[in-house]
């Protein structure tokens, strides 16, 4: 059994970093098969829902293709042209882009994000988006969990966007975002978090209630709201 529990990582994210391993120490190549997701999620001990979210983290970012059925299984992905627009996108003429660039990048993309997940989420998205929301509420007092589950659940909505240029540009973002986020650390800045965020919370608790209901019009609107504060 593997151990996932990486520091800075969730459970998730951690499975995924074990796949690339296993594609990598394989030197396997597109259309290959890395193994189906039983055999994998057995030998590292996760939940199913745990597996499932590893995947679409490795579908959304162009390293898996998951095939169901007979002979399916998790395959490396071939070389998508799209996924790798969304990485050019983080250096313009050879130059590595800002932190605020890419922020200002994915607020502009953020409200056709949400009004497509409102149009477009299908009953396990509403279960996840359902789940993730309620989970922001037992993690609001700790700063650097806060983040990372309400990014969790943007990448959730922009996963659902039928518009793969507009999801790989935004998940681009959105991934060297936090990649080069400096974590809170100070007593001083946690009491500040405390006090911010708990209007954060209500309005992301808000916008999944508007995305999950499909209420394009007041997804809209919360959208809006959302892009006149950083998270």
């Amino acid at each position: 059994m593997v151990d996932v529990a990486l520091s800075g990582m969730t459970r998730a994210e951690a499975v995924g970093q074990h796949v690339r391993r296993l594609i990598a120490e394989r030197g396997l190549r597109p259309g290959e098969l890395i193994g189906t997701k039983t055999n994998i999620r057995e030998s590292v001990g996760v939940a199913k829902a745990t597996m499932n979210e590893a995947v679409r983290l490795l579908e959304s970012q162009g390293v898996v293709v998951a095939r169901p059925g007979p002979g399916g299984g998790l395959f490396v992905a071939q070389h998508d042209p799209v996924v790798k627009l969304g990485q050019s996108l983080l250096t313009v003429g050879g130059a590595p882009v800002s932190v605020a660039d890419a922020v200002v990048v994915r607020e502009l993309l953020e409200p056709r994000i949400i009004v497509d997940a409102a149009k477009h989420r299908t009953q396990d998205d509403i279960a996840l988006i359902t789940t993730q929301s309620a989970a922001l509420t037992d993690v609001v007092d700790d700063p650097n969990a806060f983040v990372h589950a309400v990014w969790e659940l943007h990448r959730t909505f922009a996963r659902i966007s039928p518009n793969r240029i507009l999801r790989e540009t935004y998940l681009s973002m959105l991934r060297f975002i936090d990649a080069e986020t400096v974590r809170i650390s100070s007593v001083e800045e946690e009491a500040g978090h405390r006090r911010y965020k708990q209007g954060r919370l209500r309005l992301h608790q808000d916008i999944a209630e508007a995305v999950v209901a499909g209420d394009v019009s007041a997804a809209a609107d919360l959208a809006r709201q959302h892009s006149l504060t950083e998270e």
